[in-house]
């Protein structure tokens, strides 16, 4: 909420716009940070449930192009691509096992959305007073870290450390500078056109798609790995 004392239609009008494009921007973060999430959720599940397949298999193809390329050189390209995907896929991987990710129930899943919806609110930089911009982004970033984690009580240590119902007053931050008033209007502006282009192109992005169009995660991950499953047998018998 903010505090407009302001008579001049001009200034008011001005402070307004600014308090809506915050209010905009910190909406849209919001959805970015959710969408982003979706994704990595799912990265997540995939390592979990098909990473030790998909090495297996890229091990067997990287040895059984090893055994044809020392009697041939006309694989060794072949063999040399194999072992960059192996070790690709291998540093992926490991980062995913290291990653510190929590399983939620679905109740407590709906409660981490709702608390990072209204902690990034309230400390989002572009939604507290000049001075507290540095520590709201620290804050802003350690709780996107914990959400992605899916850290419930880290989210909700945070929001409860907020003071929510501050208000923010803006006319005091750019009183009757008119000049002022427009630049941050301006840049605004740009940074909402930037953020919606780049949730444009997550919407857009195969990664994503693949995601959202997916009914049944536990469905997919079972033929994901029957597929696997089959595939290392018939590479195996090509040895």
């Amino acid at each position: 909420m903010t505090l407009i004392h302001v008579v001049d239609p001009e200034i008011k009008s001005g402070l307004k716009q600014i308090e809506n494009l915050r209010e905009e921007i910190a909406e849209r973060e919001s959805e970015k940070s959710e969408l982003d999430k979706l994704t990595h959720d799912f990265n997540i599940r995939h390592q979990q449930e098909c990473g030790e397949l998909i090495i297996q298999l890229l091990t067997l193809r990287k040895e059984n192009l090893k055994e044809k390329a020392e009697s041939n050189f006309e694989w060794k390209n072949a063999y040399d691509e194999a072992g960059k995907a192996f070790h690709d896929y291998q540093k992926i991987f490991d980062a995913a096992q290291k990653e510190a990710h929590q399983n939620l129930t679905d109740d407590e899943e709906i409660e981490l959305k709702d608390l990072f919806r209204k902690a990034s609110k309230c400390c989002h930089p572009d939604m507290v007073k000049d001075e507290l911009e540095e520590e709201a982004g620290a804050t802003f970033h350690e709780l996107k870290s914990a959400y992605n984690q899916n850290d419930l009580n880290r989210v909700r240590e945070i929001w409860e450390s907020l003071d929510s119902e501050e208000v923010i007053d803006v006319s005091s931050t750019y009183g009757q500078d008119f000049k002022k008033i427009n630049l941050e209007i301006v840049r605004l502006k740009s940074k909402l056109k930037m953020l919606k282009s780049d949730l444009k192109n997550l919407k857009d992005s195969p990664s994503f798609i693949q995601v959202i169009i997916l009914d049944n995660w536990d469905e997919y991950f079972d033929e994901k790995k029957r597929k696997l499953k089959q595939e290392i047998q018939r590479t195996k018998a090509q040895a």
